[in-house]
């Protein structure tokens, strides 16, 4: 099985997660918290152990982010190499999938914790905990995979986790009463009187007042990390209580769907981000069949074969293998068309073979032991009726067809969902594979449009601004030509902007707001062009109750956010013009390289023995009141805590041996330092620590204690020194400053040029554009990055309003959507791109006065600069400031 690499938006998720455990070790979970997500931390019921959440729309990965973060959080919020994970699930199904992935070696989740703990790495359920040697806890890496349920109860005597139990009594034996203290505090951790009454053994009457020797203790006293997945779910007392009684070290939360009130969102990722990285299908082509259901499900099984066609041309050009399959919802028993007969119509009515067809049903398992994906699966049609069941997956799903209303499927997300998953996480060739397909019964595109959107807003974590570039009508698009769908191209578009309010009056002052039109017999209003402040206001003042007005006001956000995705011009197929990457040839007759900061380290050498190299400034060690020991297991370094009576508190001598450390710091330092050579990198690591040694006379033991300290010390020192050396080297080879010996040329790359694609605009949710004017020139449906007002806000006013733009884009600074020039620290993106009307690129940066003298923007300027000047008049660079703002627009795009 092949490893997965983690998307840009998964780097950033676990970077943001990585930043507040450190942040959080110093500051608090709140005061953390605040610093870093800008708003007040909900402690709610477990105070301050860190609780927060990733916020990851359906299809995103939450899976793989869970197993990165287990080392993770280990490594930066309790400084332990042998952590104990509990890894809860919302079902029995969805366990049983995730254990057998972790267990599996080879497998993506397994791999990401191998990586980090070696294959002696545990996994296993609770009714296995028990049979874990005493010796293994502190020693090995151990994760634990159940279900909230099996902790959630009124009664702890009523779970096994909880109920005393002989088999942990080696687990227990000898653990001295200062360790056994925690549970004290605990709910339910006690032997009771009542305990020992109801005891028919008479074995808990020698235990009354003392911890229970359970399951569930023994993971409190591991202080475990504690995973949830579908945290939604758990946001209950029982589940507080539940996860009170784990004395959990850390609790961090994945869904899609955080409750507002309750949920620490640590990082939202949004839907523009996962189809950006090829993780979701997009846009959904919707179509909506006023004729019924024999309409819906004739289309969609022509769309699938019109699908599968487009796959075989694909794998012919070397693609990977995919067989397009529709799922069909069908009818409820006892309804018109419920799942038994509408296999019979598929094969009796469409002529379908029989063996294309399964039913998945509460009663009919049809899809129990098939592996969808294998080639020689004939399965192209998956017939449900609510919810498929728990832990299926379909990567090649692409077709969505419901018979039932959408507003009345509770279960349409779950199918949705599915289908939106893109096969293999690739881009494919031919842009029908790249879309998903839903056929559904409404009496209007809009009706339909909207009904789906609920779905994706209220249930699959999207917000409005993504739905808004989510859904397209099938009109304009090849794979539908000669299907009859009735859908002329003018109605389908229109009416994808078309909003109904029912419950207001058609009064004069509404009907004479431009797009405003009242429905017959008085029965409410249409509206089909963007609302405006003033006809928002006139249907606010005739909604009672602040509930009702917020709901109408995340109506009209949610139509105005469908009616700028129409007028985008991505969304019409407009093309942005290429926009040159800066490249290098080291002499005039040499082959052209793309320019990168690594291309420049590349260059020069870092003498990692020296005098600087070795020291590590502001590093310092403190002592620990836990001990450890130290040594190689399997060809391994590890570390575990000792007790007082084989190893007391000595920190004159000690038997750890410095090279194991070193051998630690190597493993733990490998991703850090990865250009250098193992030899190179031991050699550095024993300079390091034998100066802390001998030079700053620091102890071994407390160079062991404070290895992650030391770690992270190392890793910020090295990139210390490489970026040193790297802002010489690029002042000279690129900038050309000192001697023009050696300084390569420099130029645009016009041959592989940074492209704007259209659904390829990763905007975070964080930071969406939000305010209330209307950017008529973006190229994108969204914009992020920009706050409503303020002196970025006014620049991108007076681009879009210049009469040399024809658009332009709020860049982002995150592959890979946005556009970068390098520079000696990394990428420098500027603030926005812009095509003008004579077919020139211009790269526009706005930056404040307090830095223009800053060093690091004086480089990036003259970056610009030069990408501008070797472009041969064909690009522009524009370095703008508040005062005489529009003048210095005028004057870089004259």
């Amino acid at each position: 099985m092949s490893p997965i690499t983690l998307k840009s938006y998964q780097e950033q998720a676990l970077k943001a997660l990585s930043d507040y455990a450190q942040a959080a070790r110093v500051q608090g979970a709140a005061h953390a918290f605040a610093a870093q997500a800008g708003r007040a931390y909900q402690a709610g019921a477990f105070g301050s152990v860190p609780c927060v959440c990733l916020r990851i729309p359906t299809g995103g990965g939450k899976t793989v982010l869970a197993a990165h973060a287990v080392p993770l959080l280990a490594r930066d919020w309790m400084g332990q190499d042998a952590p104990v994970a509990l890894w809860l699930v919302p079902s029995d199904a969805i366990r049983t999938q995730t254990m057998h992935s972790l267990q599996t070696p080879g497998h993506p989740y397994r791999a990401a914790l191998v990586a980090a703990y070696g294959e002696g790495l545990r996994v296993c359920a609770l009714e296995d905990v028990a049979q874990i040697a005493p010796p293994d806890w502190g020693r090995t890496a151990v994760v634990v995979v159940a279900t909230i349920q099996s902790f959630r109860v009124e009664d702890a005597g009523q779970r096994n986790v909880y109920s005393f139990s002989e088999s942990f009594e080696r687990h227990f034996k000898g653990v001295p009463e200062r360790a056994l203290a925690p549970l004290r505090a605990l709910p339910d951790a006690l032997v009771t009187p009542e305990d020992a009454a109801r005891d028919a053994t008479g074995v808990l009457a020698g235990f009354v007042d003392q911890p229970r020797w359970s399951l569930a203790n023994w993971l409190a006293l591991q202080q475990p990390l504690v995973i949830v997945d579908e945290a939604h779910n758990a946001k209950t007392d029982k589940s507080f209580t539940a996860l009170q009684r784990l004395n959990p070290s850390f609790i961090l939360e994945l869904t899609a769907t955080p409750l507002p009130a309750q949920t620490n969102v640590l990082y939202h990722v949004s839907a523009q981000e996962l189809a950006a990285e090829d993780m979701i299908k997009l846009p959904i082509v919707l179509a909506e069949h006023a004729e019924g259901w024999p309409a819906a499900v004739f289309a969609a099984v022509q769309t699938r074969r019109e699908l599968e066609a487009e796959a075989l041309k694909d794998e012919a050009a070397g693609a990977g293998y995919v067989r397009p399959i529709v799922l069909f919802q069908a009818h409820n028993a006892g309804e018109e068309m419920p799942p038994d007969k509408l296999r019979d119509y598929l094969v009796q009515e469409l002529n379908l073979p029989a063996h294309h067809i399964v039913v998945a049903t509460g009663k009919e398992r049809g899809l129990d032991d098939i592996r969808l994906a294998a080639r020689d699966c004939p399965v192209r049609y998956v017939i449900t009726v609510q919810a498929l069941r728990e832990g299926w997956d379909c990567p090649f799903a692409y077709v969505l067809c419901s018979l039932q209303k959408l507003s009345s499927a509770t279960a349409v997300e779950q199918l949705l969902g599915r289908v939106l998953r893109m096969p293999y996480a690739v881009r494919r060739g031919r842009e029908a594979l790249n879309r998903a397909y839903a056929h559904v019964c409404a009496a209007s595109f809009s009706q339909a449009a909207h009904a789906l959107a609920d779905r994706l807003i209220g249930h699959m974590g999207f917000e409005a601004l993504d739905v808004a570039s989510m859904l397209a009508a099938p009109a304009s698009l090849p794979l539908w030509e000669g299907l009859e769908l009735n859908q002329p191209a003018d109605r389908a578009q229109q009416a994808l902007v078309a909003t109904i309010f029912e419950a207001i009056a058609p009064t004069p002052e509404l009907l004479a707001q431009p797009g405003v039109q009242a429905l017959p017999q008085g029965a409410g209003l249409r509206v089909v062009a963007h609302i405006d402040q003033d006809t928002e206001t006139l249907l606010l003042a005739q909604v009672r109750g602040a509930k009702k007005q917020e709901q109408l006001r995340q109506q009209v956000a949610q139509h105005n956010a469908l009616a700028a995705a129409q007028a985008a011009p991505a969304t019409h197929g407009a093309a942005f013009a290429p926009v040159p990457r800066l490249a290098y040839r080291t002499d005039a007759q040499a082959p052209l390289w793309p320019l990168e900061r690594e291309a420049v380290l590349e260059a020069v050498e870092v003498d990692w023995l020296s005098p600087h190299a070795v020291q590590l400034p502001g590093f310092h060690t403190a002592q620990e009141p836990d001990l450890f020991e130290i040594g190689l297991e399997r060809q391994r370094v590890t570390l575990r805590l000792a007790d007082g009576a084989q190893m007391p508190m000595d920190w004159h001598s000690t038997s750890i041996d410095a090279q194991t450390l070193v051998g630690w710091l190597d493993q733990s330092l490998f991703k850090q330092l990865a250009d250098l050579t193992q030899s190179q990198r031991r050699a550095y690591l024993t300079a390091v620590v034998n100066h802390q040694l001998h030079a700053c006379n620091v102890p071994l033991v407390a160079l062991a204690q404070g290895r992650f300290r030391l770690a992270r010390a190392i890793e910020y020192h090295a990139a210390e020194l490489r970026q040193s050396a790297a802002q010489r080297a690029f002042r000279q080879k690129v900038l050309g400053e000192g001697t023009a010996r050696g300084a390569w040329v420099v130029e645009p790359d016009w041959s592989h040029p940074h492209v704007f694609e259209p659904g390829r605009y990763p905007a975070p949710a964080a930071t969406r554009y939000t305010g209330r004017y209307r950017f008529a020139r973006h190229y994108f449906p969204v914009l992020a990055d920009l706050k409503g007002s303020g002196e970025e806000f006014t620049c991108a006013q007076l681009i879009d309003r210049h009469p040399r733009v024809r658009h332009w884009v709020r860049n982002l600074d995150t592959a890979p959507g946005g556009f970068a020039l390098p520079t000696s620290r990394g990428r420098f993106f500027a603030d926005f791109v812009a095509e003008l009307t004579d077919g020139r690129v211009a790269l526009l940066e706005f930056k404040g006065a307090h830095l223009q003298s800053d060093p690091y923007e004086i480089e990036k300027r003259q970056v610009g600069q030069l990408w501008a000047r070797a472009s041969d008049r064909r690009a522009v660079f524009g370095w703008l400031t508040f005062d005489g703002l529009a003048q210095q627009l005028d004057a870089a795009l004259a």
